[in-house]
């Protein structure tokens, strides 16, 4: 019970996190739509709060039977509010009233994408500005930051024309509450962990803002973290693929891949990276591999050269960030400065990947998290939303993915993997015979 009550003294922080963001936003954001994403999600937060603190008010003096339904009914709510509500107000009023102030660029990217797919035109090499997207600075119509993947939510829109019914946010929505319900529901963890999880990926504003105005950030984490779950039940063939799908959607996916490839076992505890690496390779291959060969000068601008804001064009991802201040300060070209940084930040990762391997899913977890705070803290073109992969990443580590008996170097030994894992079906067994 009293785990019980730490957790919901944590709702009541992170629903006051929230409600303290999204006035901030609606007060002061540069973007209209996560002004508006503000002032809608800011009564919803406050009240999740409030609700959050009457209860751990009321557990106080009477521990609750079903503390768990309780906490999950009000998150569910605070995710309707904050999350479900604007998103499907700014799909309404895009269909209404025209895309201005009612969706982001990456929407619009994707679903402009999608359509010159289909009709047999690289979408890396082409031009959306007389589209809705000339509206907005050139760069942005010019250019598509994306993996191949990414175009799959724009096909409602590409097939049967735009409308409330074919937004490509609700397709990223839909994805990613599906795919984090399934990593829930394999998921091992206590049933309060897996709420605050949940929280962290969804609730806070870090996800639910961002599902308003793109949501691609949100869909990318989830398949992510259920193929850490994966690694975690010893299915390394699968979580290959699920990460794979991530990967052929966002490259902010990528770092993930090399410690989940390391860190996999199969079922018996023995190592698995060739597995787990095939199982990649047969997914990113086919889907990246025809662009790539299609235009490679197109698809290394748009895919390696504009997200670093090292292309012509500028990108719209202007957060303050260090690399940004550092590139600023020194008189020598962004390019160089952009290198050194991705330099430190390979080397680190490098450590982490041959020193310290990961031998688990947390392991692999709280690496590739630690990379891609790096990653966004010296990037020169930088966006603050990002900081959701790392944030979910650790959340999910603690929370959600076990850590098995600690070996040298603060890892595992294969040995007690196994007696681990075999103690963990064993009760699992027990459990569906009715012991």
């Amino acid at each position: 019970m009293r785990d019980e009550a730490r957790a919901v003294r944590l709702d009541v922080a992170l629903y006051a996190i929230g409600a303290a963001v999204a006035g901030v936003a609606a007060l002061s954001d540069r973007i209209p739509i996560q002004r508006e994403w503000g002032r809608i999600a800011f009564a919803p937060y406050t009240a999740g709060a409030v609700a959050a603190t009457v209860l751990a008010l009321a557990w106080r003096r009477r521990p609750a039977r079903r503390p768990v339904l309780a906490r999950a009914a009000l998150l569910i709510a605070v995710i309707g509010g904050v999350a479900l509500l604007p998103l499907g107000l700014e799909v309404r009023w895009r269909a209404h009233s025209g895309f201005r102030d009612h969706v982001q660029s990456e929407t619009l990217v994707t679903e402009e994408s999608a359509g010159a797919v289909l009709e047999g035109e690289d979408p890396y090499a082409a031009s959306f500005a007389n589209g809705d997207l000339g509206a907005w600075p050139p760069g942005t119509a010019e250019h598509v930051p994306y993996m191949p993947g990414m175009f799959v939510f724009g096909l409602p829109s590409a097939l049967a024309g735009p409308g409330a019914a074919t937004d490509a946010r609700l397709a990223f929505a839909g994805v990613a509450l599906a795919v984090l319900a399934a990593a829930l529901a394999l998921s091992d963890a206590p049933g309060s962990r897996r709420i605050t999880a949940l929280a962290v990926v969804v609730a806070l504003p870090t996800g639910a803002r961002y599902m308003a105005g793109g949501g691609d950030d949100v869909t990318v984490l989830s398949l992510m973290l259920l193929s850490l779950v994966l690694l975690e039940r010893r299915g390394p063939g699968w979580a290959g693929v699920v990460a794979a799908l991530a990967a052929v959607i966002k490259q902010t996916a990528w770092p993930l891949l090399p410690f989940l490839v390391v860190a996999a076992r199969d079922s018996g505890g023995r190592p698995a990276r060739g597995r787990a690496l095939g199982a990649v390779s047969a997914v990113v291959v086919p889907v990246v591999l025809p662009f790539v060969l299609w235009n490679p000068g197109a698809f290394v601008e748009d895919v390696v050269l504009f997200p670093f804001g090292l292309a012509k064009d500028r990108t719209l991802a202007a957060s303050p960030t260090l690399g940004s201040l550092i590139a600023e300060a020194l008189p020598v070209g962004k390019g160089v400065v952009a290198g050194a940084l991705m330099i430190l930040v390979l080397v680190v990762a490098a450590y982490l990947l041959f020193v310290r391997p990961p031998v688990d899913a947390r392991g692999a977890a709280e690496r590739a998290a630690l990379v891609l705070a790096l990653a966004i803290l010296f990037a020169t073109a930088g966006r603050f939303g990002y900081l959701l992969y790392p944030i979910g990443l650790f959340a999910w580590a603690r929370l959600i993915l076990a850590t098995d008996a600690q070996g040298v170097h603060g890892g595992t030994s294969a040995g007690a993997e196994t007696i681990r894992w075999s103690r963990r079906e064993g009760a699992r067994a027990a459990k569906g015979s009715g012991l």
